[in-house]
C-alpha cells in the first residue's frame, strides 16, 4: 500500500497534555481527503514528486543536525550535506515520502508538534498540486476543489498554519533572528531554493495550456531549480521566496492558500534561526519553537493585510528571491 495512502486518520499521539482526538493539543497524524485525485501530480511528474520526498530529508537533518550539535561546523552543512543533497540524492531521489522521525529522531522528539504542522502544510501542497495535475477536473471546478482541501486543512487548528499575513518582524525582528543564515548561508539557500520550487510549480500547472505543453512549463521550471544548485551555491536565493512574486497567478485566485505556505516557509526559517542561535540555552529552545508556532498559528499577532502582503512580496525583489519562473504568463 502506498505509503501516504496508509497514514491513519486518528493514529498514535505525538505528545499532548491532552491525548483527546481531535482537541486543540492532540498532533496525531491524519491522511489526505478521500479524492478521486488524489496522487495524481505523482502519476503525471514521478521525478518532481521524488524531489519533495528528497526536500523532506533535507529539512529533517537540518534539524537532527543543529539539534544534536549545536556548534556544528559550516562545513558539515554547506559543504558536506549540500554535495550529497545536491550530486546525490536529489539526482536519485526517494520514490515514496521519508519518515522524518526516523531520518531526525531526536528532533522530532524535541518538538512533535512542529514535525506535525510541516507535514500537515506539506500534505496541503501535495493535494493543490493532485488538483491542477488532473486534467478530468475542468478549471471551474478546480477551484470549488482547492477551497474543498483548504478547508479540511483548517479543519485542525492545533496544527495548521495562519491565513492571515504576518509581519517579517515575526521572522526577521527577533534576538535569534538571522542566525541560521549567518551561519549557514549556502545551506539556507539550499532550503530557499526548495521553497522557489514548490511554489513556481503553481503557475506551470495553473497557465492555459494542452497537457503537452503544462508538461514542458513544469519541465522548465525545474530545469531553472538545477540551474541554481548547478552553481555551486551562487545562483541560490538570497531572499526569501514569496508566493505572490514567485507564483502570481496562484497567489491572486488562492490567496489563502498563498499565504499559509508563506508562513509555512517562514516558519521553517524561524525553526532552523532558534537552532542556530547558541545564545539560546539547549532547555529553552522547545519552548521557543512552541511560542513561535503558535504565534504563526493564530490570526491576531504580527498580522499585516493582504494588500501589505502583496507589496511587500514584490518589494522584496524576485531577482534576490531565485528570479521570476519560467513559465507563459496568462493564467487559466
Amino acid at each position: 500500500m502506498n505509503t501516504l495512502s496508509s497514514r491513519i486518520v486518528l493514529g498514535t499521539c505525538l505528545v499532548s497534555t491532552s491525548c483527546a482526538p481531535g482537541g486543540r493539543n492532540a498532533y496525531f497524524e491524519q491522511t489526505y481527503f478521500p479524492a478521486s485525485h488524489n496522487f495524481a501530480f505523482r502519476g503525471t511528474f514521478p521525478a518532481v514528486d521524488g524531489l519533495f520526498n528528497a526536500f523532506d530529508y533535507g529539512h529533517a537533518i537540518l534539524y537532527e543536525s543543529l539539534w544534536r550539535s549545536p556548534h556544528t561546523s559550516r562545513d558539515a552543512l554547506d559543504d558536506r550535506q549540500f554535495r550529497f543533497i545536491t550530486t546525490k540524492l536529489l539526482r536519485k531521489p526517494p520514490a515514496v515520502p521519508l519518515d522524518e522521525t526516523a531520518i531526525a529522531p531526536e528532533w522530532a522528539k524535541l518538538a512533535p508538534e512542529a514535525v506535525e504542522m510541516f507535514e500537515w502544510a506539506h500534505m496541503l501542497h501535495r493535494q493543490l498540486y493532485d488538483i491542477w495535475a488532473d486534467d478530468r477536473i475542468s478549471p471551474g471546478e478546480k477551484d470549488s476543489k482547492v477551497m474543498q482541501i483548504v478547508r479540511y486543512y483548517r479543519s485542525r487548528p492545533a496544527v495548521a498554519f495562519s491565513s492571515t499575513p504576518k509581519s517579517m518582524t515575526l521572522m526577521e525582528g527577533q534576538p535569534y533572528s538571522l542566525s541560521f543564515r549567518k551561519r549557514f548561508p549556502t545551506y539556507n539557500g539550499l532550503i530557499w531554493s526548495y521553497h522557489w520550487l514548490q511554489m513556481g510549480l503553481y503557475d506551470a500547472l495553473m497557465t492555459r495550456a494542452t497537457p503537452s505543453e503544462r508538461k514542458s512549463h513544469v519541465a522548465a521550471v525545474v530545469d531553472q531549480f538545477w540551474q541554481m544548485l548547478d552553481s555551486s551555491g551562487s545562483n541560490l536565493p538570497t531572499t526569501m521566496p514569496q508566493s505572490a512574486a514567485i507564483a502570481p497567478c496562484f497567489s491572486a485566485r488562492y490567496p489563502e492558500a498563498a499565504i499559509i505556505f508563506d508562513n509555512l516557509h517562514s516558519f521553517h526559517d524561524v525553526v532552523s534561526d532558534i537552532l542556530a542561535d547558541l545564545s539560546i540555552p539547549r532547555h529553552r529552545k522547545r519552548q521557543e519553537i512552541l511560542f513561535a508556532a503558535s504565534r504563526y498559528r493564530d490570526s491576531t499577532s504580527n498580522v499585516t493585510s493582504v494588500d501589505e502582503w502583496r507589496s511587500m512580496s514584490i518589494a522584496m525583489g524576485i531577482r534576490q528571491m531565485g528570479g521570476e519562473p519560467a513559465v507563459p504568463r496568462g493564467c487559466n
